[in-house]
């Protein structure tokens, strides 16, 4: 098999069934955008007390929790559970696993990352083997329901340019996992790296450091972004219940720990805030004060794409260009050194700020 690392994907499972003591796990993974998140989930109880479940269902007209759900079982050619084996609690029982990659060459353009999300579905071969169905939903990003109806048996043996470039990344996610739950494979041979637990104080204050932060903010506003940021990690509740108060947000706003960071971040860093279309003349004017030097960039150049102004930056200048993710059609830009972005960026992934390169 070309991806040898995918046969430890039962392994996966089992771990997460039997040995794992935690349902939900986050590792590390530096050369992804984002961390591998592996969870495992029992279907309908892990979403039946979703707040806005039925609206999500209805953007991909499904008129039930189970249609999704059932779609992606006949889709893997497994049996239904009866309606009476739901109502007993037992439910669909599967491992999610998810993590963000760069564009792949065919995407480039089109979106900022690409998602791969993969669903795992435990049964036992004819030897009484246990083995995994790998579902694979292409656009991962439109949400659980949309993955679980527009789930596809995953061909390992594809000859697909683009699924097999998706398999291969797939393969590293594995073997990072196998490293972090201690499963055997050739390549770690039974030698497990250990992933170091850190102080999130201590990064956080290598952040500021990194980013120079103490040139142009002063120490007040300095100990107010530890304070809040070590609060959206510990009690976003909290941080939310500060932004009512403060008429930064509504009774009705649900707690998002990604656009609390963004917020934090883009106040912080003093953001050059911009929508998709790019005020290209003001975006040189941001640069060339901020960088001392002289630089300009068209739209003829960019056709509106942020790469082609931190390649040019690049070649330029000693800088480049970083964003905090809106999660949005926006843009909030701020400067680095090109030799600290990667310092910048992996702080930022183990933080879980949404800071991103391009």
């Amino acid at each position: 098999m070309k991806y040898e690392n995918l046969k430890h994907l039962p392994e996966i499972v089992q771990f997460m069934d039997e040995k794992s003591q935690e349902s939900f796990y986050e590792i590390y993974a530096p050369q992804f955008v984002t961390n591998i998140f592996v969870e495992e989930i029992i279907y309908p109880n892990w979403v039946k007390d979703w707040d806005n479940k039925d609206e999500l269902l209805a953007q991909i007209e499904s008129k039930d929790l189970m249609e999704p759900i059932n779609t992606m079982m006949r889709n893997a050619d497994m049996n239904l559970l009866t309606p009476e084996e739901i109502a007993d609690e037992t439910g669909y029982y599967y491992v999610a696993i998810s993590f963000a990659i760069k564009p792949l060459p065919k995407f480039k353009g089109t979106f900022k990352q690409n998602s791969v999300n993969i669903f795992l579905i435990p049964y036992q071969d004819d030897k009484g083997e246990s083995q995994v169905k790998i579902m694979f939903p292409r656009y991962a990003f439109l949400g659980h329901f949309y993955q679980l109806k527009n789930a596809e048996l995953l061909d390992i043996n594809s000859k697909d340019e683009i699924d097999q470039q998706y398999l291969e990344k797939i393969s590293e996610a594995v073997e990072i996992i196998c490293n972090e739950f201690k499963i055997t494979t050739e390549k770690n041979q039974g030698r497990f790296v250990e992933n170091i637990k850190e102080d999130p104080e201590k990064l956080i204050e290598e952040f500021i450091e990194i980013t120079h932060a103490k040139d142009f903010q002063d120490k007040k506003t300095i100990e107010e972004f530890k304070k809040y940021a070590k609060m959206i990690r510990e009690k976003p509740e909290k941080y939310l219940k500060l932004l009512i108060k403060e008429d930064y947000a509504d009774e009705d706003t649900e707690i998002d720990e990604k656009d609390f960071y963004y917020q934090l971040l883009k106040e912080f860093l003093l953001t050059y805030d911009d929508d998709w279309k790019m005020d290209h003349e003001a975006l040189s004017e941001y640069i060339s004060e901020e960088i001392g030097q002289d630089f300009k960039i068209t739209y003829e150049e960019t056709l509106q794409k942020p790469e082609v102004v931190a390649q040019k930056l690049e070649k330029e200048s000693e800088y480049t260009l970083l964003n905090v993710d809106s999660q949005m059609d926006s843009y909030s830009f701020f400067l680095c050194k090109k030799g600290e972005k990667t310092k910048i960026l992996n702080l930022a992934k183990k933080l879980h700020f949404p800071i991103e390169d391009y």
